[in-house]
Formats: C-alpha cells, structure tokens, sequence
C-alpha cells in the first residue's frame, strides 16, 4: 500500500483556498484558521515538498511555476476527496455518529479548542473524550482516535506525529527573585534550585539535555518534585515550587499572561511531540478521517520551532505589564 504524509493532504486544502481566494486572508475565512495559521500552514507545506508555493509580497501573494503545477495536479484528488465525502455524509448533507477520543491531559490541552471548531463545522457529529494520563494500548478498545504526548525522539512513541512543540524552561516570578536565576543548564544543579519532574510512563526521569552551538550538556537533577501529569509540573511552577522543562505549548498562556516566564532561552532543551493513532486492524470511519484532518490542519498552525530566548538569560523580566511578551505558538 502507498504511504504518504497525511499532514501533506491536510496543507493542499489550505494551499488550493489560497489559490482561488488569491489572499491568505480570505484563505484564514474560508477554512476557519487565522491569517498566521494559514501562513504557517502553508510555510510547512512549502518545507515539506522542498519548493516555494508563493511568492510572498506587501501587496500580496502570487503563485509560483511550482505552485501552480503542484495547483493542477492535485486539483483533480481534491475533487475526488470531496465526491467520496459526499457519499458517507448523513442525510441533512454533514458527517454524523460519535467519534471516541482516548488524550492524556497534555495532548488534550491542544484538543479542546480544536474540538469546538470541528463540532461547528459538523454539527452531528458527537465526540466522547476520555482524558487519563498513561498511553492507552493501542490493542485496548473499543476507541476511534487516541493523541498522546512524548519526547520527539522516545523510541517506543507509536502514531502519526501530529506536531512537535519546543521543550522550554521556565518559572514563576516569585521564585526568580527568591533564587538567583540560573544562566547556564550546569547552575540548575546549584544554588539551592528545584527542578519540577514529568515522569508519566512515557516520561520517566532521565537527564535534561542542552545543546548550544557545539555545546552539549546533560544535567541530572538533583534536588527535586515529580508529577504524574505535565499539567501538574505547570501547576508547581506557577506557584512558584521550581524550574519546570515543559512543551511551548503547555505554558503557553502563562507565559502570555507573565505567571511563568521563560529561563535559558539560548540553549535548546529538545523537543516534545504529540502523536495521534487509531485502532489496530481497523480503518479510520469518515468521522474520524475528517478529524484526524482537522487535527493535522490546525496542528501546522500549532507547531513551534526553536523560537529565540523571551528574555535575556539570567535576567528577572519586569512584570507583565512592563513586558510585551512575544506571542506563543
């Protein structure tokens, strides 16, 4: 059987409304992302294939030579996509039944927004989510789809890799100012610091490891608290119990809102991904594949990538109203 990248399928949707709607603001209308989603959808889509899609400019876009043969050739499958979608739909003309879900509390932090804009656009569709915080057996049922969180490199991670996010340091203000912040990986050892552990089965204590240029570094934490949840690392850091390592995307909104704010933003701590995966044996339904495209589509707009350091290393941040903090995600 032919393999193929379904995150690709997923970008050639939002690449064709660009072509025909000529803007990627009126792209964002048509597929329900914002004009930055649509961007870096289509950004990750033009990575994936190795050329340029768009010429970008302040007046607007303009497609490429490559752009539009890669327009033309997919046209003819889009078309076919949507003939076999039409055939499986309910007969109010949308998708119905139940889709069941199986997400660790983690992966369903990015779950919950996506799930409100996929039961807008189907609205017969029923969705039952189960959150808990070990990986479910893919032989265990019955389920439809089940997301976890994992380093990007874990071996046993199974799944389609739905998006990596940055793996990030981070703390809250009072305990900054209580401790003095560290301004390399080897003072996380020291000075009286305590490291906020994930150790979820997938996740069980090992070093946190650093690379900086040529640099390479593994610390072992000393002095420390372990969760069963990431959601409970992000908890003991806001309250100020240590120095958490956390995906971008868990502590997103704290770092916007200045509960946290991020530490050794000039050496890179890995990444974590969040993988998607169906039943053994069974084909996805019409529901699940419609999601499961959804996911991959507003996954490009989520996916982050070795952004710079928020903040000077070592230094406390004024507070958050002192601060523009640099959008997460």
């Amino acid at each position: 059987m032919t393999r193929f990248d379904g995150r690709v399928i997923s970008g050639v949707g939002v690449f064709a409304a660009a072509v025909e709607t000529g803007s990627f603001v009126r792209t964002s209308e048509v597929v329900g992302l914002t004009t930055s989603g649509v961007s870096r959808a289509i950004g990750r889509l033009e990575e994936r294939l190795g050329t340029r899609l768009f010429h970008r400019t302040p007046q607007g876009i303009r497609i490429t030579d490559d752009g539009r043969r890669f327009y033309e050739q997919t046209l003819p499958l889009l078309e076919q996509l949507a003939q076999s979608a039409s055939a499986v739909r309910s007969p109010n003309g949308g998708l119905a039944g139940t889709i069941r879900l199986n997400a660790d509390s983690a992966s369903s932090h990015f779950l919950l927004p996506v799930i409100r804009s996929f039961t807008e656009a189907h609205p017969d569709v029923n969705l039952r989510l189960e959150v808990r915080e070990r990986p479910l057996d893919p032989g265990a049922g019955p389920f439809d789809l089940a997301m976890h969180l994992a380093d990007a490199d874990w071996p046993g991670a199974a799944g389609e890799p739905l998006f990596e996010s940055e793996s990030i340091l981070c703390a809250s203000r009072s305990y900054l100012r209580a401790k003095s912040a560290p301004s390399t990986p080897m003072e996380l050892t020291g000075a009286g610091h305590t490291l906020l552990l994930d150790e979820t089965s997938e996740r069980r204590r090992a070093p946190w490891f650093f690379n900086r240029g040529t640099q390479k570094v593994a610390i072992e934490a000393g002095r420390h608290l372990s969760f069963n949840t990431p959601m409970m690392v992000l908890m003991a850091a806001v309250q100020g119990g240590g120095i958490a390592k956390l995906p971008r995307f868990v502590a997103a909104t704290e770092l916007e809102e200045g509960r946290l704010v991020r530490i050794l933003g000039d050496w890179h701590a890995g990444f974590a991904c969040t993988y998607a995966y169906c039943q053994p044996g069974s084909a996805p339904n019409a529901r699940t594949e419609a999601l499961l495209t959804h996911l991959r589509t507003a996954s490009d707009a989520f996916t982050t990538r070795t952004p710079p350091g928020m903040f000077e290393t070592g230094q406390i941040p004024p507070p958050a109203s002192d601060v523009a903090l640099r959008s997460i995600g």
